[in-house]
């Protein structure tokens, strides 16, 4: 009976044994500022990266470690969070009730079984402005989109975006929503101009606070001079030439009522919060950053699946930064379930009218790889430009339509 004992004692001792010594290395494996990761330690960030990255650091990029970016959430969002988010309840089919502004849901518990419905309202009511210009600040003020084929060939098309949510104002009059708006959560008109074959391309996107009120997207095409109704199952068809379709902007573009989430837990992963040229220096005919470096960002881990089995994807799953619920990697599976995109986006640091610095998307990657293809799209947002919401309307359509310019 003692020798018995006495072997489970060290039965145990062993285990444990083998146990610390893993925290351990876990914990010293976490990147440092001043670090360089590479061919030789690449496993020091394993599954904090994509896998196609990984591969790619594996065969001889190197990743630098700098010191962390914290921002800080804005004033005014945290106080409408901390005046009408306790009123903030889930419907039955996971939408959102009595929302105003603010964070829907400030206080995540893990064990809370309706938390992944939760961070996606998080991620989607995130502090964006009260409206915003997508690619004011690069040379020329456009968006600039290249897309790489697998050969290296490369394709530019130039764009703006003009965005706006006349339903939660944090600055500009009138708020908190725009009167007669407060039944629409967004509106995005964006217009083409690079290519020559593209250019006068605009797309006007409205998505409803009614969950079972599709959204509407009407697009005007210079070729045809006609304005078209199209339908919603086109969020799945890619914004040619990229590899990115209109549930891919922003990393998730979808009505957070048509899918499923599950919290997978957290984790630390790689981002920029401070992308320091525009566009970033790279290889011709490559996608990877030569010069940025990245830091070590605290993220949930959120599970997104379809309710529609024909949907494009089967699986999604986003990192959200646990301050600014921005996401920084974004993972992809078609509908056989084979692993199909990744994506990750920089961000950089901008100021208000007022001085206040806020963060912006910077330069965001996406590669298809089952095809070979990658997207680089290359902007930053100019916040609370105080745009008419008329700007948001059919008639700007048919305005450029007539030979009219939306800039």
């Amino acid at each position: 009976m003692k020798i018995k004992k006495l072997c489970l004692w060290m039965l145990a001792a062993g285990l444990l044994w083998i146990v610390e010594p893993a925290k351990l290395v876990a914990q010293q494996a976490e990147p440092k500022p001043g670090e360089t990761i590479g061919p030789q330690n690449w496993e020091r960030i394993k599954g904090m990266v994509g896998e196609n990255f990984l591969n790619r650091v594996k065969a001889g990029h190197t990743v630098r470690i700098k010191e962390p970016k914290v921002f800080a959430p804005l004033r005014e969002y945290m106080e409408a969070t901390q005046k009408y988010s306790g009123q903030v309840r889930l419907g039955p089919n996971g939408e959102l009730l009595h929302y105003v502004s603010g964070q829907p849901f400030p206080k995540i518990d893990p064990s809370d079984p309706q938390v992944g419905q939760k961070l996606a309202w998080n991620f989607f009511w995130r502090w964006l402005g009260d409206d915003y210009k997508t690619g004011g600040a690069v040379e020329g003020g456009k968006i600039i989109r290249t897309a790489i084929e697998k050969d290296g060939s490369e394709r530019r098309a130039d764009l703006v975006s003009y965005f706006i949510l006349p339903r939660t104002r944090y600055n500009l009059a009138p708020k908190p929503a725009i009167p007669g708006y407060e039944h629409i959560d967004f509106m995005q008109l964006r217009v083409d101009s690079y290519p020559r074959d593209s250019a006068g391309t605009v797309t006007l996107e409205i998505r409803y606070d009614d969950p079972k009120r599709p959204d509407d997207l009407y697009l005007y095409i210079p070729s045809i001079r006609r304005i078209r109704r199209a339908t919603t199952t086109l969020r799945c068809q890619t914004l040619a030439p990229s590899e990115f379709n209109f549930d891919d902007i922003n990393s998730f573009n979808g009505k957070i009522t048509d899918f499923n989430y599950k919290y997978l837990g957290d984790k630390k992963i790689l981002a920029n919060l401070t992308q320091e040229k525009f566009p970033f220096a790279r290889k011709t005919g490559d996608y990877l950053p030569l010069e940025e470096r990245w830091q070590v960002v605290d993220t949930y881990v959120l599970e997104i699946t379809p309710k529609d089995p024909d949907y494009c994807y089967s699986k999604k799953i986003l990192h959200l930064n646990k301050v600014t619920y921005d996401t920084h990697w974004t993972l992809m599976w078609d509908k056989k379930g084979e692993y199909y995109k990744e994506q990750f986006g920089f961000f950089t640091p901008v100021k208000l009218a007022d001085g206040r610095e806020v963060w912006s998307v910077g330069t965001v990657v996406i590669t298809n790889v089952q095809n070979g293809r990658t997207t680089l799209v290359t902007a930053n947002r100019a916040y609370n430009q105080g745009y008419p919401i008329t700007l948001w309307s059919l008639a700007t359509l048919q305005r450029v339509m007539r030979g009219a310019s939306v800039e």
